[in-house]
């Protein structure tokens, strides 16, 4: 039967300092880190929901290895059970990454579903909806120039993306047929970077592109609601041209240097008459690519 060791009597082989090519990693940690998550929403409710994390740190080229242990027990630490505002704990996750690993970079991101009420136009029914969201942090120290200035800097940045699926319509479709018109599922990817002190609520974004597509997806319709979404799209078809740029717009008109700093998005419908999508991409034209 295995016998309990004392801690003090077991070598750690991680801390070797010789024997293995003194090399700087950028990234190493954990990842796949299955978690139960709370995040506030902007009612002041909470969503609950499981995530899928992932925790990184740099490592020096004294030091052979991390301690793998210490990225899990400080990731529940720090994130399980917390109902705060998600980018305020990512922050003390980054921290207390740091510290515990005796690192000077960390890394953490956190993809979640975010599930909201919607209702329907006609019969008012409601039913909830999943939007897939990822809010990413890093923390960097390093020495050299930054912003046109020399010396030691520390920059962190956050980031949320959040998926957003819509209906389309086709306008040429439209056009060119005596009656109906092809629409697609559609997808929205929109990731910003949030400004230090500022809050950008995922609700926000989401309003934001279903209020400019054809017409929000809506999982719980009767009859009435059917067809009063069928001729909603109908008045409203969207190109994924046409989609990008006015959610490009609504960034920069309402958002963009107030609680974004950057943005970028990428655009995805589903054509229902081919076998491919009709992509397109735009973006603040700083950072983000």
């Amino acid at each position: 039967m295995p016998k309990v060791k004392d801690k003090k009597d077991l070598a750690d082989i991680q801390e070797q300092t010789d024997g293995f090519p003194q090399k700087e990693i950028k990234k190493v940690g954990i990842r796949g880190v299955q978690v139960p998550l709370k995040v506030l929403r902007k009612d002041g409710t909470i969503n609950q929901s499981s995530a899928d994390v992932s925790v990184y740190t740099n490592l020096n080229d004294k030091v052979k290895g991390a301690n793998m242990s210490r990225y899990r027990i400080v990731l529940e630490e720090y994130l399980i059970g917390k109902d705060l505002n998600l980018r305020e704990y990512l922050r003390e996750l980054l921290k207390a990454t740091r510290e515990r690993l005796g690192a000077t970079d960390s890394y953490v991101k956190i993809k979640f579903d975010y599930f909201m009420v919607n209702t329907a136009p006609a019969s008012k029914l409601k039913s909830y909806m999943n939007y897939k969201c990822c809010i990413e942090g890093k923390h960097k120290e390093f020495c050299g120039t930054y912003n046109n200035v020399d010396g030691e800097h520390s920059i962190e940045e956050i980031y949320l993306t959040v998926q957003v699926p819509y209906t389309s319509l086709c306008p040429c479709s439209k056009e060119i047929s005596d009656y109906g018109a092809h629409n697609q599922r559609s997808f929205a990817d929109v990731k910003v970077k949030l400004v230090d002190g500022e809050i950008c609520w995922i609700e926000d974004i989401i309003e934001t592109i279903e209020s400019i597509a054809s017409a929000p997806i809506i999982n719980g319709l009767k009859r009435e609601d059917e067809a009063y979404q069928t001729e909603q799209m109908y008045e409203n078809p969207r190109f994924v041209e046409d989609m990008v740029r006015l959610i490009a717009e609504k960034l920069d008109n309402d958002y963009l240097d107030k609680t974004i700093s950057d943005y970028s998005v990428v655009v995805n419908h589903e054509e229902s008459i081919h076998l491919h999508n009709a992509v397109a991409v735009i973006t603040a034209e700083r950072d983000l690519q």
